[in-house]
């Protein structure tokens, strides 16, 4: 699976290259420098070394935006066949990632002008998205309430989360990573009005993107909006589509570097305001990318999780039976690696962008419900650790540690009765 997304990110890298790069830069070279330094960017890098399903999206994304902007122009039968087969692969991108649906709008809206090709694409995937919709509606009742957040509908997470954490403020968790991955080292104040003026020209950028490639750019324009409006960290969602921000940038730096303002009697070129932001950005991500790779840090949650698991999957597969059931925050990975029935051993519940855990009450009548024997605790900084520190407290006895491993990492055996 690892080879798999390397070869994708290379497929996407290859793709995006090909069909954007001298559209947007200019050069061909230049287009395919660009790619190729976003592309390996830290974040992504290490998106893909824990196999996420970002290298597939990205693929099938890539691929539905250059059919419909093919489509754009072409007549006749051929552009009915492009626009059908974009429809198809922006719905397989959204079957991939759900996010993807912005890839389903960036389709539809770039062949809006063909109004029947529009809605030939439109129909091809909705025909992949609406059988899973009515899958996910008709057994939405068989998960536990308290599995919402992690296991229900999306409807489910946003009457969590509600809509009060949308204000201005809000606007810095999705400026803050993008500023950390591209600008270098300076004084706070500096930092904040530099990430300001950066964020305003990617939004340029965007904007430019629409007009070059407007496939791509009401797909990149799209997926922020949902990045900005939904209810989760947007830290993984931003690292997907750094590629395509470098894109949008570089269209935006063509576009200020050509501009010429009105001051007074003069008019006045606006090629030192590019310069200056093109300078910085490339030497900021330069710095925070060679630093990221000399630290180890592409790989560093990668051999994070290996090492948790190299200790506690050994252990699981001697001591406990296969009608077990193990408690753990990487239930899908234990469940994969030792064939034990695998249940969370951390229930929470969306507060705006944050996690809020439903209590040591609610967890035990969880473990109860589940049949749950074990409980793996991966250590005191886990999202786990708190409620569980809680339920030793509040119930003596019930969890009772039978392996403890550097760390601290413990295994607690779930004693049954009074």
């Amino acid at each position: 699976m690892r080879v798999a997304n390397a070869v994708l990110m290379g497929l996407f890298a290859f793709v995006v290259s090909a069909s954007l790069g001298e559209r947007v830069t200019g050069r061909s070279w230049l287009g395919a420098l660009l790619i190729a330094a976003t592309a390996t960017a830290i974040p992504l890098v290490a998106t893909a070394a824990v196999l996420f399903a970002e290298p597939l999206f990205l693929v099938l994304a890539a691929l539905a935006c250059w059919g419909a902007d093919a489509a754009r122009d072409a007549e006749g039968r051929r552009l009915y066949v492009l626009a059908a087969l974009a429809g198809l692969l922006a719905g397989l991108a959204a079957l991939t990632r759900s996010i993807g649906v912005a890839a389903v709008a960036g389709v539809v809206l770039a062949l809006v002008r063909k109004p029947r090709a529009a809605a030939a694409a439109a129909l091809m995937s909705m025909a992949l998205l609406l059988p899973w919709g009515l899958w996910v509606a008709a057994h939405r009742a068989e998960t536990d309430p308290v599995l919402a957040a992690n296991y229900g509908t999306y409807a489910d997470l946003v009457r969590q989360s509600g809509w009060g954490w949308l204000r201005v403020s809000s606007i810095g968790t999705l400026v803050r990573p993008l500023a950390a991955l591209v600008l270098p080292p300076m004084p706070s104040w500096l930092w904040i009005a530099a990430a300001a003026w950066v964020t305003i020209v990617l939004a340029v950028g965007v904007a430019a993107l629409v007009r070059k490639a407007p496939a791509t750019g009401w797909t990149l324009a799209a997926y922020l909006l949902v990045v900005a409006f939904w209810p989760y960290g947007p830290d993984r969602f931003l690292w997907a589509v750094v590629p395509w921000m470098g894109l949008a940038f570089v269209a935006a730096m063509r576009a200020i570097h050509s501009r010429v303002v009105p001051v007074g009697s003069r008019r006045v070129g606006m090629r030192a305001f590019a310069l200056v932001t093109g300078a910085l950005v490339v030497s900021g991500f330069t710095f925070n990318g060679a630093r990221g790779y000399a630290h180890g840090a592409a790989t560093s949650e990668q051999r994070a999780i290996s090492a948790t698991f190299e200790a506690v999957l050994p252990w699981i597969l001697e001591a406990t039976d296969t009608s077990d059931v193990i408690a753990g925050e990487d239930e899908a990975l234990l469940w994969l690696y030792t064939g034990r029935r695998a249940v969370p051993s951390y229930l929470w519940r969306a507060r705006g962008r944050s996690a809020e855990s439903l209590g040591a009450d609610s967890l035990k009548s969880y473990f109860d419900r589940s049949g749950v024997t074990h409980v793996i605790l991966t250590g005191p900084g886990s999202d786990a650790a708190p409620t569980i520190d809680a339920m030793l407290a509040r119930f003596p006895g019930y969890l009772n540690p039978v392996q403890v491993w550097p760390g601290p990492m413990i295994a607690f055996r779930v004693a049954r009765g009074p």
